[in-house]
């Protein structure tokens, strides 16, 4: 009976954890989106990423951040999902589920996003034309 009960508490702490990170790729997913779906509309208004608009910095460091997250779980299929179903419900119909794994492919490629940060956003020129590049995926 102890060893059932044991299973049974291990058995919860495995599913526990797979929801938390289920949560947290999908939150990372929401942030993505959203970010996405703001530069796209900025890039579709001027045909430009102004990266000293302070929305613009916003937008794009929290794509740099979802990059990051996605790129070290690249491997784990759930996380993916999760992150990958977060993206689809923030981008208000940008992204859907007949383009999102080719964003999600497209963004892991995009050089550029990783070593981003407050410091060096304004004066990245490649940065921006990586972001540019990622949100002409839906001309």
């Amino acid at each position: 009976m102890v060893c059932f009960a044991a299973l049974a508490m291990t058995s919860c702490d495995a599913l526990s954890s797979a929801s938390s990170s289920n949560s947290v790729a999908k939150a990372a997913g929401q942030t993505c989106g959203s970010a996405v779906q703001g530069l796209f509309r900025t890039y579709k208004n001027t045909g430009t990423v102004d990266l000293t608009n302070s929305t613009n910095i916003n937008n794009a460091l929290a794509l740099a951040t979802a990059y990051t997250n996605l790129k070290n779980n690249r491997g784990d299929a759930n996380y993916r999902q999760a992150f990958t179903s977060g993206l689809i419900a923030s981008s208000a119909g940008l992204i859907t589920s007949a383009n999102a794994s080719a964003f999600v492919d497209r963004l892991l490629a995009t050089s550029g996003l990783a070593n981003l940060n407050m410091q060096n956003i304004s004066q990245s020129v490649s940065t921006a034309a990586a972001i540019v590049n990622l949100v002409q995926m839906f001309n």
